[in-house]
């Protein structure tokens, strides 16, 4: 079995890493052979192997490496960010930089739910936690005379929701726009979510 930590950071790791988020671009993840996966990485299936014990452990590999990657960038968003429209837009951007190869893509969501549904539990235990604590950032720069009473897990569940079926390519292509204008009609409606409305107003 490898040793999984002494080999982390490997420059070939990362290449059969990265080679598998290729050919999951178009194949979802378990349609991809260790054969494909060796030639797309340029290394024999037995170079794989000393780093994975399997095709199941390079996915979660696979995954870990896309959550890092969001998650380096979020914590950075929630600290630079000075205002909740510009919290929700770097936010959003950041997912769809950092996280188009695993959160937007249909292929990958289905086998994730109907192959590996324990990747999938991980996943969705992730990306609520994000959420909600994105949530609480937004709700901690706003104006407290101004914003609702708003209930994280209400709002972290719609925002996901959002994300998921708006922000993505086949969305936009089907209705004309670009992804900057997805990401700016999300912006304002969550804007918008957050704010009182008072009579008259």
């Amino acid at each position: 079995m490898p040793d999984t930590e002494q080999k982390k950071g490997s420059p070939i790791r990362e290449r059969i890493i990265a080679a598998f988020i290729e050919l999951s671009k178009s194949k979802g993840f378990y349609r991809v052979t260790m054969d494909e996966l060796s030639a797309q990485a340029g290394v024999s299936k037995r170079t794989i192997y000393r780093y994975f014990t399997s095709k199941e452990e390079v996915i979660e590999a696979v995954i870990d490496s896309i959550i890092q990657r969001v998650a380096r960038e979020m914590d950075r968003v929630m600290a630079e960010a000075h205002t909740p429209a510009e919290l929700i837009a770097q936010a959003l951007q950041n997912l769809y930089l950092h996280g188009h190869d695993l959160v937007f893509n249909p292929l990958i969501m289905e086998d994730l739910r109907s192959r590996y549904p324990h990747f999938w539990k991980k996943i969705d235990s992730y990306r609520m936690e994000k959420a909600q604590n994105l949530i609480k950032a937004i709700l901690s720069k706003s104006d407290k005379d101004l914003t609702r009473e708003i209930d994280p897990r209400i709002m972290s569940t719609a925002f996901l929701a959002a994300i998921q079926a708006v922000v993505n390519p086949e969305f936009t292509l089907k209705n004309g726009l670009t992804l900057q204008d997805a990401l700016n009609q999300v912006v304002d409606l969550f804007t918008c979510g957050f704010i009182r409305q008072y009579p008259g107003s």
